[in-house]
């Protein structure tokens, strides 16, 4: 008895200070701090409110501004119309342009344009004299204070006379934009509009807010309006640097007072009940736990006593149980880790017993414990294999490699469960994933169920783990025991990628049975295809479409069809390595390592014709030009006197030089290249904006005449070429009186 005394004693003087220290001082310094704290989150909250109306209120108006002007600097019927155009079409359409911009916005009251040459003011409405138009006063004003940026103070503004007038702020602009001299763009807003917008963002019966333009005039409330209404403190002052308003905010009258003193009763009563409830709550669980705390302690001492554990002498209660508790974890550590190693070996023992066809009563007994498959249905393997493993290897850590590899078989698996196939897979390899995947429904299509399951997988993996796999679906079996079979399907049918491979995914059941040609006949055409060649006739085309068509109408393995290409290439390569070092350098050097690299990571027969092609045309045209001629060099200088003497020619082309020359148009391009090392079109540019600069910076002539002389047909393309070689347009050339480059 004394020892359960003496726990629970233990137990609950632990407890009852600290809580008794912590509730007093939470209601001292509640009575303390409340108010002060109320006051200042109050006003916090008041300046974040009051500078979201000064955000939206700017806001607005700047896309009010930003609209009018952007419509008016492109609208190009504002500068015909300000140029004293007599055609109406413009003065139509600017007024539909300007009805248009006060029908998209609700705050725009009006916008009118006056034009200086005759004194006329064009509305939305109308067109009439200056003298006759009911805003005159502030046209005269825009016109005494042209540099003025801002909006206007708080105004009344009427179209005409005769009519009520209406509250607004107004802004002025040159026009045509951006520093034009022939009119004067205006803006007003309504300021009952801003009202609304101000009135939608405030709560008028918690807090206030008064808003007075940079004259000191009431912006909000309006005066006589229902929320013009007094008392409270102000909280908050902010002032808009684009508008010059003020904006002044705070709580009415006696509310802030009242929500404070309800927080402190509310807070205190809070803290009352939170004190005797914790007391009865110690109470309860000390008188609970006290019990099993005791009679733990007292079987770690027994076992103890047992053992003979000397090192527990001398310790106290807690620090034995610590150290009870300690083992226990480590030991139960242990233990699960042995656990869940021992299930994953077993789990990849009874796969590897799967897919290598063997069938035991053992194994099928396993199988049915684990639940990983249907005991009925049918089933397939699909192989999924890293390419480039080797390069996989060296980019990545020996962790990252596994969550790579535990993320690739989550995915794919999901991915399948999604497609109604129920799937297990292990890796069969460091580069390659086996996947067992079944279904209990006997009506879908299992293939094309795999196929799509590949087909998204693959391109899963390659946009969110940058890995390129290749899969392969091995034959639909209905047997537990037939599985090694389509296990050893999926292998081969992945040594055809490129002949019956569809996006790097290859099915067993599309290997077509027999071989109807041999290795030796597209030897011979890899033969004939590279003495074509050799010969420069352009016929190896022909010849080398051909071999690449048998290819695929034929079914080869890979490793076969890279023999071919290797041979392709090693037969080239004898044939013609011992012309000149230049062909040397193309077919031993960097170029025929870095083709041999890209043609090993195809993964199909299209993309390997598509890079052995591109290889032999930049190859050909360096043989074919040193086999056509040994003086390119007369012709380089006979063909650069005749574009020089006539660059003004808009029709100068690549085929208009080998019309002229009677050479081919890509041998004509590769000679430029390898004389000048630019592209004919970069030269001709080049020669063209050389004069052009001369032209601007000593002669008088005009923008388009200097176009024309240089073979541009119009001004805007002329520029537009000018301004992407030089940097500048040509008027700024001309303006900074920049130095012309030197003629080549």
């Amino acid at each position: 008895m004394f020892k359960l005394n003496n726990w629970y004693l233990r137990l609950l003087v632990s407890y009852f200070p600290i809580l008794v220290l912590t509730v007093s001082m939470i209601i001292f310094l509640s009575f303390i701090a409340v108010n002060e704290i109320s006051r200042s989150e109050t006003a916090k909250a008041d300046n974040i409110t009051t500078g979201y109306v000064v955000d939206s209120i700017e806001t607005s108006l700047h896309e009010v501004e930003f609209n009018v002007l952007n419509e008016a600097s492109k609208n190009l019927n504002y500068a015909a119309y300000l140029n004293g155009s007599p055609e109406t079409q413009y003065k139509y359409s600017v007024v539909h342009s300007l009805r248009a911009l006060v029908e998209d916005s609700d705050l725009i009251e009006s916008i009118y344009l006056y034009r200086e040459s005759d004194d006329t003011v064009l509305t939305a409405n109308a067109q009439t004299e200056l003298a006759d138009f009911g805003d005159r006063s502030f046209v005269a004003q825009a016109k005494e204070n042209r540099a003025y940026q801002g909006w206007s103070a708080s105004r009344e503004y009427r179209e005409f006379d005769r009519l009520e007038p209406v509250r607004v702020i107004s802004m002025y602009k040159q026009t045509p934009l951006p520093f034009g001299k022939d009119g004067i763009l205006v803006i007003n807003i309504d300021l009952y509009a801003i009202e609304r917008i101000i009135g939608s963002m405030t709560n008028r019966q918690v807090s206030f807010i008064h808003i007075t333009d940079a004259a000191h005039q009431r912006i909000y409330p309006a005066v006589n309006s229902p929320d013009d209404v007094g008392g409270g403190s102000v909280l908050t002052t902010l002032t808009s640097s684009s508008l010059g308003w003020t904006f002044e905010s705070g709580l009415q009258a006696g509310r802030l007072l009242g929500w404070v003193s309800v927080v402190s009763y509310v807070w205190v009563i809070m803290a009352v009940l939170t004190f005797v409830v914790a007391i009865i709550y110690i109470i309860w669980v000390t008188r609970r736990n006290y019990k099993p705390i005791q009679l733990m302690m007292s079987r770690i001492q027994s076992f103890q006593l047992r053992g003979s554990d000397g090192n527990a002498v001398g310790m106290d209660d807690l620090t034995i149980i610590d150290r009870a508790l300690e083992n226990l974890i480590v030991q139960s550590q242990d233990y699960e880790k042995e656990q869940r190693e021992s299930a994953m070996l077993q789990r990849r023992q009874l796969f590897n017993e799967l897919i290598s066809g063997q069938r035991s009563e053992q194994t099928i007994q396993r199988m049915r414990k684990l639940n990983l498959l249907p005991p009925t249905g049918r089933y397939a393997v699909m192989v999924a294999r890293v390419n480039r493993h080797d390069h996989f290897q060296a980019e990545n850590t020996h962790n990252e490699q596994n969550v790579l590899k535990f993320a690739l078989g989550n995915v794919i698996q999901e991915l399948a469960l999604g497609e109604g196939l129920q799937g297990w897979g292990e890796w069969a390899a460091p580069d390659r994933i086996a996947f067992i995947f079944a279904v209990t429904d006997a009506s879908p299509d299992m293939v094309e169920q795999l196929r799509k399951t590949a087909s998204v997988a693959r391109q899963w993996v390659d946009e969110h783990l940058r890995l390129a796999l290749s899969l392969g679906i091995g034959t639909i079996v209905d047997d537990w025991g037939r599985i090694g079979q389509s296990y050893r399907d999926a292998l081969s049918g992945m040594e055809y990628q490129f002949a019956i491979g569809q996006d790097a995914i290859t099915y067993s059941g599309d290997i077509p049975q027999g071989n109807p040609r041999g290795m030796f006949h597209h030897m011979q055409h890899c033969t004939e295809c590279v003495q074509q060649f050799r010969l420069t006739n352009d016929s190896w085309r022909e010849t080398f479409d051909e071999l690449f068509r048998q290819l695929e109408r034929d079914t080869l393995k890979d490793e076969d069809i890279h023999s071919l290409v290797q041979l392709f290439i090693q037969t080239l390569s004898r044939e013609l390595k011992d012309l000149s070092d230049a062909l040397n350098e193309w077919l031993e050097g960097d170029r025929a390592s870095a083709l041999n690299a890209k043609l090993t990571d195809a993964s199909a027969l299209a993309e390997m014709k598509e890079l052995l092609l591109e290889y032999l045309i930049e190859l050909y045209d360096v043989y074919a030009a040193m086999s056509e001629t040994k003086s390119y060099k007369s012709m380089m200088t006979e063909m650069r006197a005749y574009i020089q003497a006539n660059f003004a020619d808009p029709d100068l082309s690549l085929k208009h030089l080998s019309d002229r020359f009677q050479i081919s148009g890509k041998y004509a391009s590769h000679l430029f290249k390898l004389e000048y090392d630019m592209k004919f079109v970069d030269f001709l540019v080049q020669l063209r904006m050389q004069h052009a600069e001369h032209l601007l910076a000593e002669t008088d002539e005009t923008v388009q005449n200097i176009a024309l002389q240089v073979g541009y047909a119009n001004s805007i393309t002329f520029g537009r070429v000018f301004k992407r070689t030089t940097g500048v347009t040509p008027g700024e050339f001309r303006r900074l009186k920049m130095r012309p480059s030197p003629q080549t």
